[in-house]
């Protein structure tokens, strides 16, 4: 993560841009893993940095910190933030990278926010204080060429069975940016500096996606998310003067996109044209049984700008198989059961029968965070 210059660059330009946020101040550091954060804090002026990992890398982090003469600024501490005794009663700043994929997976924001109630004194600071997640159409003729016609014949072989798996699996991956025929919408705000971790769980909310241009078939969803740095709790996300995207169109992140595949197979769509829309409703919420789980229901329709009809589909959507699976549960015949894997390799409805696509992508944990942010 650390080569991850997107997401280092933007909390160090922010910090050191504005260094009167942080001189003379206390900075705590959640989830600090090597330290990065905690070393910018301190070269900024802070007064004192108090750095928390739940993890074995802390003590990298901790030697890091005396080869680098900043000691007696960085205090470091093993331990979950909500177990941990802080050498002092508040702090005038947080900061943390706790975002996972698709932002919430790992529930690591939990943390933040209980760190927040705890210990930010009044009118300080959340670093960074903004996130969103955004949605997305896919088409991507060539990727479905390679990713599941590829299957129809394997040196003359038919091993179109394992298309199956295919569509079994949602996957992490570069989406390119000539692959999204549609702007991207916001489908959750997170204020960090309100927001509850009760909020962070959202059903039936609508979109509209627009088509951009026009493809032969939309062949999936996008999800990213947007981070924004504000010098103050009262700026709103747009208005903050540092800011990074996960999105396909801009420079490449480890976090990469999510995507979800959706099989025509059995019901194929008509062509989606310019200016048609894509509407449906969007839900996310942790796992039942795991809250570090995620699960993201997508509910949508095909709307025909010129004719203002909508096709209702029956199919399957597709995901793809790496190294972090999910589980998916759906409740009508249409529905099916998904799994989502991060991969190792980033290379209302009008008409007489309407059984609309439902997906609920649950993200579970198979790796540790080390593994997986490589802290």
């Amino acid at each position: 993560m650390l080569q991850d210059t997107i997401r280092t660059d933007a909390y160090r330009d922010f910090i050191y841009d504005n260094k009167h946020l942080f001189a003379g101040k206390v900075v705590l550091d959640v989830g600090c893993g090597t330290g990065i954060l905690s070393l910018f804090c301190a070269k900024a002026g802070a007064a004192k940095v108090i750095a928390v990992d739940n993890s074995g890398i802390i003590d990298k982090a901790r030697e890091i910190v005396f080869q680098n003469g900043l000691g007696d600024i960085i205090q470091c501490l093993r331990g979950k933030i909500e177990e941990v005794t802080l050498p002092v009663k508040e702090v005038d700043v947080i900061v943390s990278e706790w975002m996972g994929y698709c932002l919430l997976y790992e529930a690591m924001l939990d943390s933040v926010i209980w760190a927040r109630d705890r210990y930010l004194a009044p009118g300080g600071l959340m670093v960074p204080s903004h996130a969103t997640l955004q949605l997305s159409l896919f088409a991507d003729d060539d990727y479905i060429s390679d990713k599941i016609c590829f299957w129809n014949s394997v040196y003359g072989f038919d091993m179109s069975c394992m298309q199956k798996r295919t569509y079994d699996d949602v996957v992490i991956r570069t989406v390119k940016a000539d692959a999204v025929p549609s702007d991207p919408i916001t489908f959750l705000e997170v204020p960090l500096h309100q927001i509850r971790k009760d909020q962070l769980n959202i059903s039936g909310v609508e979109f509209t996606l627009t088509a951009s241009r026009e493809t032969d078939q939309l062949h999936g969803f996008i999800v990213h998310f947007d981070i924004f740095f504000a010098t103050d709790r009262d700026t709103k996300a747009q208005d903050a003067n540092v800011y990074f995207s996960t999105g396909p169109t801009g420079p490449e992140t480890h976090w990469q996109q999510a995507l979800a595949l959706v099989d025509f197979a059995k019901s194929p769509s008509p062509t989606l044209k310019s200016g048609d829309q894509v509407r449906g409703k969007i839900g996310l919420s942790k796992g039942n049984t795991n809250h570090r789980e995620l699960d993201i229901t997508i509910d949508w329709q095909i709307v025909d700008a010129a004719r203002k009809e909508e096709f209702d589909f029956d199919h399957d959507m597709a995901k793809r198989r790496a190294n972090i699976s999910a589980s998916l549960i759906l409740n009508r015949p249409a529905d099916l059961l998904l799994t989502l894997w991060v991969l190792d390799d980033p290379s209302s409805s009008s008409s007489s029968s309407s059984s609309s696509s439902t997906g609920v992508h649950n993200f579970y944990k198979s790796l540790s965070p080390l593994q997986i942010f490589g802290r």
